[in-house]
């Protein structure tokens, strides 16, 4: 591994292992930020580097803001925690899983969700190709899949609905000139609603957003901080909606 690899692992790690401490008689909700692409990547996935985008390899802007909305939510009083590529842990728990992105299949940005009922995505290899319900000859192994029951859909849907009315139009006043395509459908873009980091983990919710499309929408990627601190704000308007933190926190 190249030490810029090794750097960002060693940041992804650091913000993992150091959540706050839960305050007294009242836990502090987990939540876990995944930098898309980031190494190391999902067993199965591996050849799934990223687009190139405004701040170089999509690795820099998912690790970024993945950094920046971690760092906020702590703030916010949020036991958040970042894992890279490589769900970790396996089947983690907690109240939300946000993985980032931006390379935005369909050329805008976006949010999907994960859904009942069905499971995650088999490519050639380690991850090329088209996406399929079940594996091809030669799809590589895949580590032991979570489920997804319809309480998490039905939760995964509420977050993903919320984490979209912030998002669209801060994105449309900064500069994202594709589009905000807000939540997917249920069953239009499997890329995403069948997105393996939900089969990774047990939270409650687990979304996915593509933040936007490289090219078109380079001014508003730029942006990180800012993209950062609407992530933020939507899962704490989610945590709190839900009861899972006070509405001061």
């Amino acid at each position: 591994m190249r030490a810029g690899a090794l750097g960002l692992a060693g940041a992804l790690t650091a913000l993992a292992v150091a959540a706050p401490a839960a305050s007294p008689g009242q836990p502090a909700p987990v939540v876990w930020i995944q930098a898309g692409h980031a190494g190391p990547r999902e067993p199965g996935y591996r050849a799934q580097t990223g687009a190139a985008g405004p701040l170089g390899p999509e690795i820099a802007f998912t690790t970024r803001v993945t950094r920046a909305t971690v760092a906020r939510l702590r703030r916010a009083g949020v036991a958040a925690r970042a894992t890279p590529g490589r769900v970790t842990p396996l089947g983690s728990a907690g109240a939300v899983f946000l993985s980032i992105h931006h390379d935005a299949p369909g050329g805008r940005g976006a949010v999907g969700h994960a859904i009942a009922g069905a499971g995650e995505n088999w490519y050639h290899g380690e991850g090329t190709g088209t996406p399929s319900p079940v594996p091809y000859a030669d799809s590589a192994p895949h580590r032991p899949a979570t489920t997804v029951s319809p309480a998490v859909e039905r939760a995964s849907r509420r977050l993903a609905v919320r984490l979209a009315a912030r998002f669209g139009p801060v994105a449309a006043r900064n500069g994202a000139r594709a589009g905000f395509a807000g939540v997917t459908s249920s069953r239009s873009n499997p890329r995403m609603n069948r997105y393996y980091g939900f089969y990774r983990t047990r939270a409650r919710a687990r979304v996915i957003l593509e933040a936007g499309a490289a090219g078109a929408d380079d001014a508003f990627l730029r942006r990180a901080d800012l993209i950062a601190a609407t992530v933020a704000g939507a899962v704490l308007d989610h945590l709190r909606a839900e009861g899972r933190l006070a509405r001061g926190g």
